[in-house]
This record gives C-alpha cells, structure tokens and sequence, in this order.
C-alpha cells in the first residue's frame, strides 16, 4: 500500500528532512505503547539486562557511568522487533527513503541524572550502508531538552560526506568525545527539544550527538532504531541480520567488504 504523506508525516516534515537532514513527527507510537516501552526496559534492568541467552546486555549496569544501554534487544525479544518495525515508523520511513525500511539496530539509552554525552558522529560511518545512507528514529520516552542531555544536530550536515577520524584511536571516541574533530566553519549544533513519545528522524551523514544530563532527578530515555532502505546493496557486519516489515530476515543485503572512504581496514562497528 503506498504511504501517503496525510497519515504519518506532513509535506513540511519531509522537506525539513530532505533540507537539514532530521525532522520531528509527534504521537506514531501510542501513549500506551510509549509506557510499555518504559515499563519492559524498567523490567529488564532489573533481572541485570538478560533478553535471553547469548545477549550482551548493558554495556554498563551501573546507572552512574558514562553511559547505560541497552543493545540489539530486537533480537532477543519480539516485542523489541515489534516496536523496531512499528507500523506508523515505517508508513514515516518510506515516505521519507522512498522505498521500504529494513531495521539493523535497535538501543535504549537510560541516560540518567549526571551521565555525560555522546560525541558528535555521523551514524552511516559504523553501519556503512550503501550506496545510500542508513536513517536513525530517535524516540523520546522521556521528554529531552538541554538540561537532561538533548539530542544536538548540525543542520544540513548531511549533505557533505562522512568525515573520517584522523587517527584511528578517535574512531572509538564514541562517548564524550567525537570522533569528529573538525568541522565546517560556517555549522552550528542545535538542540533538538523532544516531548515524551515525539520521533525524530535523521540521516545517517547528519552530524550529531548529545549533551550530559546535568539534572538531579531526570532520566533522558530514548528507543532507537536504525534502518536501510530495501535498495541497500550492503552494510557493516555487526548489523545484520535485517528485518523486513513481516519482521522477516531479509538476504539481500551484503556485507560491507570495504571500509569506504575512511579506509579498507575499517569495518564498521556497532555504536
């Protein structure tokens, strides 16, 4: 069924994203599912961030480090898959690419009060989705401004080419520190202000990041999901496999032989 723009994203919308790279849709994920959401991730801290066997769980149980997620849990439970490939996310996502979405990743990204940022970075550098870029839906379970480390962009950003790091030490300067450490003259981040349940959309050449939580008693949670369009002819390794809107593996989609243009040796990463 071909996705009109009426019933997910408006012509405004999609021409923000196509002109500065990200936008914000409002309400594609019920206020019911925005609660499950908290209430599963709640739940799977507490039982030590175990999906099932063979999971890596948090990369850190302790809520007070740098940084607490949760990562790939769509591949270890089908509720995370369900809400990967949510039907109103995708309806915005093939408005937006122009062909249907095929998910690679999922996060949960606790954030709570004193954890600090992540570095600027352009996503499509770790995914190396080609020969067009990755898109990122970015939603808020927890309303996110500057003061509990909102998500900043770098307007317009996305049209230039993925900057590579100039050592490879900076290409795992992921949190706190970029891995980019010049940029344009003429850019300038912005805070993007997200209500509980808003989305946002942005693509994989956006440079971006976030700000510490610098509140006392506010977490910053967020549900993301990274995506390729069924065109993608490859992508890094540590992405697959990827799931059609059936939620079904979908083989089409190689894996990234060559490090592009930041060198053959790299491989990609998970981020």
């Amino acid at each position: 069924m071909h996705t009109t723009l009426s019933s997910v994203l408006t012509q405004e919308q999609v021409d923000q994203y196509h002109e500065l790279g990200y936008c914000v849709a409002q309400d594609l994920f019920a206020a019911e599912e925005i609660d499950e959401i908290e209430v599963f991730f709640d739940n799977y801290w507490s039982h030590g961030g175990a999906l099932g066997e063979g999971h890596r769980g948090l990369s850190d149980l302790d809520k007070t480090k740098v940084q607490v997620r949760a990562m790939h849990p769509h591949r270890f439970h089908p509720r995370a898959a369900e809400w990967l490939m949510h039907p109103r996310v995708c309806d915005a996502l093939e408005v937006l690419l122009g062909n249907p979405p095929l998910g690679a990743q999922t996060m949960y990204y606790y954030k709570p009060p004193g954890a600090k940022g992540q570095g600027m970075h352009q996503d499509n550098f770790y995914l190396l989705a080609r020969p067009a870029t990755c898109i990122a839906a970015w939603t808020a379970i927890d309303a996110a401004d500057n003061d509990n480390g909102c998500l900043w962009v770098v307007p317009g950003s996305h049209k230039g080419d993925i900057l590579c790091p100039e050592s490879k030490t900076e290409r795992w300067m992921n949190y706190g520190d970029s891995h980019i450490s010049k940029f344009p003259r003429e850019t300038k981040p912005v805070c993007v202000t997200v209500p509980r349940g808003g989305t946002v959309f942005f693509g994989g050449n956006l440079i971006h990041g976030s700000g510490p939580n610098r509140t006392a008693d506010r977490y910053r949670r967020t549900f993301i999901g990274h995506y390729v369009d069924a065109a993608s002819e490859e992508l890094s390794q540590f992405y697959h496999p990827v799931l059609n809107r059936q939620l079904e593996e979908v083989t089409t989609v190689g894996k990234a032989a060559k490090g592009g243009p930041c060198g053959d040796d790299w491989q990609g990463a998970v981020h």
